[in-house]
C-alpha cells in the first residue's frame, strides 16, 4: 500500500466497530505476506512508523477533532481520492457484518456515501459507478468525508466500548514470547504482534 491508502485503512480500522489485530491488517498493507526484511532493526522502523501514524489518527479521534486525512496530488496538482477510499473500503470489508450496520442506517448511513462514491468511481460494475463526479463535487466529497472519519468513529464507540483501540505504546525494546503484549490487547505477545516479527 502507498501512504495514503494505508491512511484510508488505518481509518477505518481505528473508526471500525471491533478491534483488528495486527496480525491480520499488516499483510494487506505489506500486500500479502509480511516480506523478508534484511534486518530486526529494518522491521522494527517501518513497524515503529506505521504505529506511529497508527496513533496519531487515534489520538486525533480521541480529543473528538476533525482528522484530515492524507491525500496526494497528480500531476497537475488535484487531489482524487480514490486510494485512500479504496484503503478505507478494504478495513471496512475486514469486519463487513460489522459495518453492515452502519451503512444500511437511514439516519446516519450518508456518512459513507463520500468513501463509497470515491471508492467506486471507476469500478468496472457501471451499476456500482456513481454520476461522473466534477471538480466541484469532488472537493465537497473530500470535505465532507473528512467530517465523515469523525461521525463513523463516533457512531462505532458503544460497539468498541468491551475494547476500546487506544493507541500502540511500545513499553520495553524486548519482550518475552509468553509476556503480555506492549500494545494492551490482553493476549501473549507471540499471540498478538509477535505474530508478524521475523524469526
Amino acid at each position: 500500500m502507498g501512504l495514503e491508502e494505508i491512511d484510508g485503512f488505518f481509518c477505518a480500522l481505528i473508526a471500525g466497530p471491533e478491534l483488528v489485530m495486527p496480525s491480520e491488517y499488516l499483510p494487506y498493507v505489506f500486500g500479502g505476506d509480511i516480506p523478508e526484511f534484511s534486518t530486526e532493526e529494518q522491521f522494527s522502523e517501518i513497524l515503529g512508523f506505521l504505529y506511529q501514524h497508527w496513533n496519531h489518527i487515534v489520538g486525533t479521534l480521541l480529543q473528538d477533532e476533525i482528522y484530515l486525512p492524507i491525500l496526494f496530488e497528480d500531476e497537475t496538482g488535484k487531489c482524487h481520492a480514490n486510494d485512500w477510499a479504496h484503503g478505507y473500503m478494504l478495513g471496512v470489508q475486514l469486519r463487513p457484518e460489522s459495518w453492515s450496520g452502519l451503512i444500511n442506517d437511514e439516519e446516519n448511513g450518508g456518512l459513507m456515501i463520500p468513501v463509497m462514491a470515491l471508492h467506486f468511481e471507476h469500478d468496472d460494475d457501471p451499476e456500482l459507478r456513481p454520476e461522473p463526479i466534477s471538480e466541484d463535487n469532488r472537493e465537497s466529497l473530500i470535505t465532507h468525508m473528512a467530517g465523515s472519519i469523525l461521525g463513523i468513529y463516533r457512531y462505532f464507540a458503544p460497539a468498541r466500548m468491551q475494547g476500546v483501540q487506544q493507541p500502540i505504546r511500545r513499553q520495553q525494546p524486548k519482550i518475552g514470547r509468553n509476556d503480555p503484549c506492549y500494545c494492551g490487547s490482553g493476549k501473549k505477545f507471540k499471540h498478538c504482534h509477535g505474530a508478524v516479527r521475523l524469526h
